[in-house]
């Protein structure tokens, strides 16, 4: 198929300005080092330079046909067509039989247009080849959750920005914000002018976390395609150290099951969790990875009774479980997770039980933070660090990045294996390579390749840490933020939407600084039926999650008025239903970015309720018809 971006010549005079072959060539060269010039013997005429786009980042073939095609239509709908001195238009065509090759028409009637214009022209062309393969490298690199779908994710956000569209959904997945994925064009244009290396990129995202977060003990960042993989790192440590101490297994207890991620107990097993792998290959989901040392027992302790309340003294509960495990078993090495930040926002657990239990196993204890929601301050992670605690945490929630990007912070207190002599399960390659492990851990660096470099992830990661910089600089303003805009919302649902009813607050104890701006930052709530004050379920909150996201106007019974209509044709991204005993609800979250703006500019946040009164309304419209559409 070959397509052509062109019009009728009309007449026209010589043009005085007219390029040779060999100026359109070093114009081609000089724009940017993903047009590459095609010999003459395959050129289509000799009147045309043909040339294919080979991006660095993308070496299959394949794939660069395909992405070649893309960009051609994105640069014909976005790019204005240049015009020379002699009115006639550029003439680019693109042919897949070609093998996905472009087509520059210099004869002088038809190029029509000097050395700028075309340099202008080319450079329009790669900015769209830019921000295309931006996208697609954002959806690379991770499971299947990455994987679109009508322009999709798993959760139905695609890899740009959403002209319009009201982002509540951090506690879940985000479109993410047009800073963020200016950053993300930008790294990638450094990658491929060789203005930066992948290592040294990794190392950047390294340190610009440790900087926004102003961690202060001493640490070690290991970049991980998502939280859930993120589990592996501490196992390592865990199942490195029952063997240098001679333990007769590990035990690994999760808790708060039920609303940290579902797949978190299968990666604390060292288990796949999904059929697709980072590396681009395909595994049995719960199989053993690759050599993981095998027989960890995983304990799971749910935090919630089926009405939806916390389990009484749950800290006494983590204690029981590990009493049963050392009567049963012969001195097993632990690790022990404490829950920051859960997907309803509750803390789960204490810093009095992580001291007892320390005090209690001694080194047979490695404690593991779950701060993957992203919204905890870093008073709290210092603490866990300082005592040892290997802290797992995303920029894919709080911070908005696309989904996924996790990290396992390491302290240096809990590295010495990482850096001499821990053994790497070869099947970790299909989670991690050696760029995504800082140098300083040289043992862990080493066993792992080189290849395939994850560049998605390092793109996930450049939009995430723009977020974390962001909130950094407003500071404690950002904070005061967060915490008007959660009082503000409560009381407008309570005012406003009968039909909505919140969950009991749960915030972690004021002793303990550990939440963002001293609240918690997701508010949860049910939808009760106008008929019988009845909460629906799972199923039917997962259909109107997924219809908040599209314009469903057209889906609505002739009944609706146009003001639902106007409504449900807004596209609203807020976080997906959880399931906790027998409730389900859906979230409302607040993010960094829109923290920041608050903190930036309070005014703002009149025009930030009056889009959630939409959300809101929304839902009440999504909630009144579900049953007819």
């Amino acid at each position: 198929m070959a397509t052509t971006n062109t019009a009728s010549p009309t007449a026209h005079q010589p043009n005085p300005s007219h390029l040779s072959a060999t100026e359109v060539e070093n114009c081609l060269r000089s724009v940017g080092p993903i047009f590459h010039v095609l010999p003459p013997n395959r050129r289509a005429l000799w009147t045309t330079i043909s040339f294919a786009l080979q991006p660095p980042s993308i070496a299959d073939k394949g794939g660069s046909a395909a992405f070649s095609l893309k960009v051609y239509k994105e640069w014909v709908k976005r790019a204005p067509l240049p015009h020379g001195d002699g009115g006639a238009p550029l003439s680019l065509t693109y042919s897949e039989s070609a093998g996905g090759s472009f087509g520059l028409d210099i004869r002088p009637h038809v190029l029509g247009c000097g050395k700028t214009e075309l340099e202008n022209a080319l450079a329009s062309l790669y900015a769209v080849a830019l921000q295309v393969a931006v996208e697609q490298h954002l959806t690379e690199g991770g499971d299947e959750r990455l994987h679109l779908s009508s322009g999709g994710n798993l959760y139905f956000c695609p890899p740009h920005p959403v002209p319009g569209a009201i982002i509540r959904g951090t506690c879940t997945c985000s479109p993410p914000s047009r800073n963020a994925i200016g950053s993300a064009c930008t790294r990638l244009n450094n990658l491929w002018n060789r203005a930066e290396s992948f290592n040294g990129a990794f190392d950047d995202v390294r340190h610009r976390i440790s900087a926004a977060l102003g961690l202060q003990t001493r640490h070690h960042i290991v970049l991980h395609p998502s939280g859930t993989d993120a589990e592996y790192t501490p196992l390592l440590i865990g199942t490195g150290s029952a063997k240098a101490l001679g333990c007769s297994g590990v035990v690994n207890v999760v808790v708060g099951v039920g609303e940290v991620g579902s797949n978190t107990p299968n990666a604390a097993g060292g288990r796949h969790f999904s059929k697709f792998v980072p590396s681009g290959g395909a595994v049995s989901a719960k199989a053993l990875v690759g050599n993981f040392p095998q027989g960890t027992d995983v304990l799971e302790l749910g935090a919630r009774l089926a009405d939806g309340s916390k389990v009484p003294n749950f800290d006494q509960q983590v204690v029981e479980a590990i009493e049963q495990a050392e009567a049963r078993l012969e001195k097993p090495f632990y690790l022990v997770h404490a829950l920051s930040g859960s997907k309803l926002g509750s803390c789960i657990t204490h810093r009095k039980l992580v001291t007892d239990i320390q005090t209690r196993l001694g080194n047979r204890v490695l404690i593991v933070l779950d701060a993957c929601q992203g919204r905890t301050e870093s008073e709290e992670l210092d603490w866990y660090l300082s005592r040892g605690a290997v802290v797992l945490m995303t920029a894919s929630k709080f911070y908005g990045a696309p989904g996924f990007c996790g990290m396992a912070v390491v302290p240096d207190s809990a590295a010495s294996l990482l850096r001499e002599g821990v053994t790497v399960p070869p099947g970790l390659a299909d989670y991690l390579t050696k760029y995504q492990v800082p140098s300083d851990l040289k043992a862990f660096r080493t066993a792992l390749p080189a290849e395939p470099i994850n560049v998605g992830l390092l793109l996930r990661w450049t939009c995430g840490v723009e977020e974390m910089e962001r909130l950094a600089r407003v500071g404690s303003d950002a904070r005061g933020g967060i915490r008007r805009w959660v009082y503000a919302v409560k009381d407008l649902i309570r005012r406003e939407c009968p039909n909505l009813e919140l969950m009991p607050e749960s915030s972690c104890p004021t002793s303990e600084a550990s939440q963002l701006g001293g609240v918690n930052s997701i508010i949860s709530f049910r939808l009760l039926t106008s008929e019988d004050r009845a909460p629906l379920a799972t199923a039917a909150l997962k259909q109107i999650h997924r219809w908040l996201t599209a314009d469903v106007s057209g889906l609505l019974p002739d009944c609706a008025g146009e003001e639902e209509r106007r409504l449900a044709a807004l596209r609203c991204f807020i976080g997906q239903p959880v399931a906790i005993g027998d409730l389900a609800v859906l979230r409302l979250a607040i993010g960094a970015a829109l923290a920041a703006e608050l903190g930036e500019d309070p005014s703002v946040l009149e025009t930030v309720l009056r889009e959630d009164e939409k959300v809101l309304g929304k839902i009440g419209v999504l909630l009144k018809y579900h049953k007819a559409m």
